[in-house]
């Protein structure tokens, strides 16, 4: 039987390394976690806040870039090599407008010669290994087929495939079949990602697709921290175990943005968003939930965050 690995999805505004480390502190640690993007055509010293080696200890971080031009990311991997990072991990799966309309992220999949381009000046001026994290297309499910040949053509150490479209934002379900059909034609190890959310998500696609032993979580492992457990033990955890679980890492990560954060609200416009995820797990609590939301003060969000978790 394979061993699965188990990587940490790169989410803007959610995986920063105080999510890491708290999720590592107290869940275990994954096999390799995921930068939220570096933008490299932004140059700024302040765009490697998140992947400082001092942020970053005890687990495996492979930093993550976002760009449309080699030379652009060139200097940008020459100083993650100097920090100790042996490998960077290429994105072309970004589905957002903001983005896309740049030409970057998942904008780069109808463009097979320009990530030929991309690919080739990494790969040739760069001594680190080089990963892609991708769809199967920006509005088609078999825009993959024309990006083959240059994925293929370069010895990239793995390829992330998210089972959805751009089009698709987080919608709709993943396209099992055509994520197969892709990982049978690809030259390298092949990566799953896309709703995993239970353990019954995970063994339905592990059936699926028996050749496949790395798995990317980001969304589920926000919604139920105990999931990398139980996909490691195949044993679920119950109802209880998982809001205790959420209850640990919301006051880990409530306390340390808290540290490095200034004022109230910048804290409470990081903190919010997590619940979208948090509340996947807890039924029954919507009126409690609601308080969050509308919560304007630390001690009105403490107060109800306990009613939800604590209560």
């Amino acid at each position: 039987m394979q061993e699965n690995k188990i990587y940490i999805a790169p989410l803007q505004g959610f995986t920063d390394y105080a999510f890491r480390a708290a999720f590592r502190g107290l869940f275990g640690t994954p096999d390799a976690a995921f930068s939220p993007f570096i933008e490299t055509h932004k140059p700024d010293s302040r765009m490697y806040r998140d992947v400082l080696p001092e942020k970053n200890q005890g687990y495996r971080l492979i930093p993550q870039l976002l760009g449309n031009e080699a030379d652009e990311m060139l200097p940008v991997v020459a100083e993650l090599q100097q920090m100790g990072y042996d490998e960077i991990n290429l994105n072309l799966g970004c589905p957002y407008p903001m983005v896309t309309r740049k030409t970057m992220g998942a904008g780069l999949l109808p463009h097979p010669d320009r990530i030929d381009r991309i690919l080739d000046g990494l790969l040739n001026n760069a001594t680190c290994r080089i990963s892609v994290k991708m769809r199967l297309g920006f509005a088609g499910n078999d825009e993959w087929k024309a990006l083959l040949p240059v994925l293929n053509r370069y010895p990239l150490s793995e390829v992330i495939v998210h089972g959805r479209t751009a089009s698709q934002m987080y919608k709709g379900d993943v396209d099992v079949a055509s994520f197969a059909a892709m990982a049978g034609q690809l030259a390298h190890p092949v990566c799953f990602n896309g709703n995993i959310f239970s353990l019954a998500d995970f063994e339905s696609l592990a059936d699926q697709l028996p050749f496949v032993s790395r798995w990317m979580i980001g969304r589920g492992l926000i919604a139920n921290p105990l999931l990398m457990q139980e996909i490691r033990t195949g044993q679920k955890a119950s109802d209880e175990e998982i809001r205790k679980a959420l209850d640990q890492l919301h006051d880990q990560l409530l306390y340390q943005n808290s540290q490095r954060l200034n004022g109230n609200s910048h804290v409470l416009n990081k903190m919010k968003p997590y619940w979208e995820y948090f509340a996947m797990w807890l039924a029954g609590k919507e009126k409690g939930l609601k308080k969050i939301k509308k919560s304007t003060t630390p001690e009105a969000y403490v107060m109800a965050c306990n009613a939800v978790l604590k209560g």
